[in-house]
């Protein structure tokens, strides 16, 4: 083959469960959050295989994420504090370990822990 019409191309394809998994440990370092819950019923969740997968949805389009977390707080946190660094932890997380585009971040606060 001649060199100047072979062409190549590298391309790399990170999983959903991958950005799942980063945006997980992510949540799990902020202050005041206290668990991750199971979303509301949503028929793209029924068959995931665990809770905490539940508690996260991933969404890509177009080569951004879109990102879902449903969380409980402790109750001696600020809710909206506590929001602002999730989203910031998760947004950061994912783009910089992964090289993608994370269009939004939602936080649901599904409850309040009141255990010590």
């Amino acid at each position: 083959m001649n060199k100047n019409t072979e062409a190549q191309t590298n391309s790399i394809k990170i999983s959903e469960d991958v950005v799942t998994r980063i945006a997980e440990i992510a949540v799990g370092n902020v202050d005041g959050v206290s668990a991750f819950t199971r979303s509301k019923v949503k028929f793209g969740n029924l068959f995931k295989k665990d809770s905490s997968e539940a508690a996260i949805d991933v969404q890509s389009e177009n080569g951004s994420v879109e990102i879902t977390v449903n969380i409980v707080v402790t109750c001696s946190s600020k809710v909206k504090k506590v929001a602002e660094r999730v989203q910031d932890k998760i947004k950061n997380d994912v783009q910089n370990m992964t090289g993608i585009i994370v269009s939004k971040v939602n936080v649901v606060i599904d409850g309040i822990s009141f255990d010590d």
